[in-house]
């Protein structure tokens, strides 16, 4: 049966109010976006900058600790608040129960997300300067929590927010809305974009995730703040270690199947086999000095937000687990070739020793800056136990390099 005129005028009738607030709501997502990208949005001038920060009841000239508790407990608090608000209504079940006003709300939300933003983009200006001084300043360790290292960080998160985090999740709701025609503008979809950028549901994982690191960047230690790159090189690490164990005790069926990886090549010459199996407790030594630096053993310990240390000092741990995974990798590319003959004995020895000196200074910033500082309220003697510990520690990796050099020095690459 067909439906009634009445029936047909009521459906057209709730569509254009649909329609009526998903243009609004489209717009308003494309208006934010072009307003904070930071290919497109305007620098702010230091009037402006007055004005938000009075809005904010925040004199300039205060401290920057009163800017840092604004950021912390008022604006990164409100602005999480906001996006998982605005995730909850853009949920499609949500948006086709009642579209209308889950749109209408939309719009409130956006006006809500406006303001804070705005007010968090003002206080960053100033609290990391357009011209801001180098991130690896060797004379900031009386700076408190506010050293170049920190503020360059907050700045990078603060710019991956907006830009990768919140311009995104307008661009992928202004998708959703369009893909369920809910405005009359035509969703344009494009096939070879990166559609898990533009999926609501990740943009806000990414954004929630930004938010934590602006926070992280200025409430926890120095040790941790240091650390956070690691997580991209402890990997790395880990499958070298994976690798030459498979190298060296090469699968009985080592024949290619089709859809499978090809298995690594492995090694041949007894001397390469030998330096091989030395390369072993080096990698796993890696390994454990920076998980006992990490998150589960030395940066658990309760430091304060601030020590003496310098951002030049502060970027020297943040780098050493990269830079200890590459010469870890080069080593490794030495022993590939090693049977080849296109390696010798000072290849080895040098990436040897370039190795040892890795671990040289971040060791020397332990013991200094962090380990003094730990707590010893129960009677534990925590801070002998890592002092002890980072000895031992050294002692095992000085005699592993020793005998990796000492077979390293006998190798004679095949001619």
């Amino acid at each position: 049966m067909a439906d009634s005129p009445r029936t047909n005028a009521d459906k057209l009738r709730h569509q254009r109010q649909c329609w009526h607030y998903g243009d609004l709501v489209d717009y308003g997502f494309k208006r934010l976006r072009t307003k904070y990208h930071f290919r497109t949005a305007d620098q702010p001038d230091p009037e402006s900058i007055e004005h938000a920060l009075s809005a904010l009841s925040i004199d300039k000239a205060k401290s920057q600790e009163a800017l840092a508790h604004q950021l912390l407990s008022s604006l990164l608090p409100l602005l999480h608040s906001q996006i998982t608000s605005l995730s909850l209504v853009l949920k499609t079940s949500s948006l086709r129960r009642e579209p209308g006003p889950k749109l209408s709300l939309v719009l409130q939300i956006q006006g809500q997300l406006d303001s804070t933003m705005d007010e968090l983009r003002y206080l960053i200006a100033t609290l990391c300067p357009e011209n801001p001084s180098l991130p690896d300043r060797a004379d900031d360790q009386h700076l408190r929590r506010f050293k170049s290292y920190r503020l360059d960080r907050l700045n990078n998160e603060f710019r991956s927010l907006f830009s990768w985090g919140m311009c995104d999740l307008f661009q992928a709701a202004n998708e959703r809305i369009g893909q369920m025609e809910l405005t009359s503008i035509p969703s344009i979809h494009d096939e070879d974009a990166d559609t898990r950028k533009k999926d609501v549901e990740w943009s806000v994982s990414y954004a929630l995730n930004r938010i934590k690191a602006m926070s992280d960047s200025l409430s926890t230690s120095e040790l941790a703040a240091a650390q956070v790159y690691w997580e991209l090189d402890r990997p790395d690490i880990d499958n070298l270690l994976n690798n030459i164990i498979k190298k060296l005790n090469p699968s009985t069926d080592s024949r290619k199947v089709e859809g499978r990886p090809t298995l690594p090549r492995p090694y041949i010459g007894e001397p390469v086999i030998r330096l091989a199996k030395l390369t072993l407790p080096i990698v796993k030594l890696s390994r454990i000095f920076l998980a006992k630096l990490s998150k589960r053993g030395l940066a658990q310990e309760r430091f304060p937000i601030f020590t003496e240390i310098c951002s030049d000092q502060i970027q020297t741990l943040a780098e050493c687990a990269r830079d200890i995974a590459r010469d870890l990798r080069k080593l490794e590319s030495r022993l590939d070739f090693a049977d080849d003959g296109g390696v010798t004995s000072d290849d080895f020895t040098t990436t040897a020793k370039s190795l040892k000196t890795r671990f040289d200074a971040p060791l020397l910033l332990v013991l200094v800056y962090f380990i003094p500082l730990i707590p010893d309220d129960d009677g534990l003697n925590v801070q002998n136990y890592y002092k002890n510990w980072c000895m031992t520690w050294l002692n095992q990796m000085a005699l592993a390099i020793h005998n990796f050099e000492h077979a390293a020095e006998s190798f004679e690459g095949t001619p």
